[in-house]
């Protein structure tokens, strides 16, 4: 269980540093436990014939699309939590945003974490190979089992497994998509395929 502003969430959660920045509602500082772990509005880019060739992505028509951290998300399911939220927070060399989809509050009063997307941006983050290697530490998983489903978004190479879909978008930034109860391994995949890079200046 993990809380934030005050509230007792219940959901995955993944680690990060002492110090995070909310950002929806203004800055503050927030205390995340040792292990720990969202919008601008605009069209969605279509996910052409060639970027989908050889990926794992087909077409996605676009829905709630949003934007974070120099990433369009193009597609979100419906019946995820209306309580979104945004950090932003580091892990030694590696810089993090993040937005979090929450439910609640239950009889007893904790939140669900319906769903959780994470850009990561570091010059340490160089190829897939890199980015797998720090997230097995981060996260501290078994690198023998944990997501070793290759996944190819057509942004670049990555790797998932049934409620995470993890992908380098170029060298330095990577995106993350933790999927809650709600949202199942279809859904994950869909929202993931339909999250783009945003080019410069866009």
């Amino acid at each position: 269980m993990q809380f934030i502003r005050g509230r007792a969430i219940r959901g995955p959660i993944v680690r990060g540093l002492a110090l995070a920045t909310l950002v929806t509602g203004g800055a503050v500082g927030l205390a995340l436990p040792a292990r720990a772990e969202p919008a601008v509005s605009g069209p969605a880019p279509a996910v052409s014939a060639a970027a989908r060739a050889g990926s794992d992505c087909g077409p996605v028509r676009p829905r709630h699309p949003q934007q974070l951290d120099g990433f369009r998300l193009g597609w979100l399911p419906s019946g995820l939590g209306s309580l979104v939220s945004d950090f932003e927070y580091e892990w030694e060399e590696v810089r993090f945003t993040s937005r979090v989809w929450e439910s609640g509050p239950d009889a007893d009063g904790a939140y669900r974490v319906d769903l959780q997307v994470i850009v990561m941006r570091s010059p340490e983050l160089s190829d897939v190979g890199a980015l797998r290697d720090f997230l097995v530490e981060y996260l501290e998983r078994d690198p023998a089992g944990w997501a070793t489903e290759p996944f190819d978004h057509p942004d670049g190479p990555g790797f998932r497994d049934a409620d995470e879909v993890v992908w380098l978008a170029e060298p330095g930034p990577a995106v993350r998509v933790l999927a809650g109860a709600p949202v199942d391994r279809r859904e994950a995949g869909r929202i993931a395929c339909a999250m783009r890079q945003v080019p410069p200046g866009r």
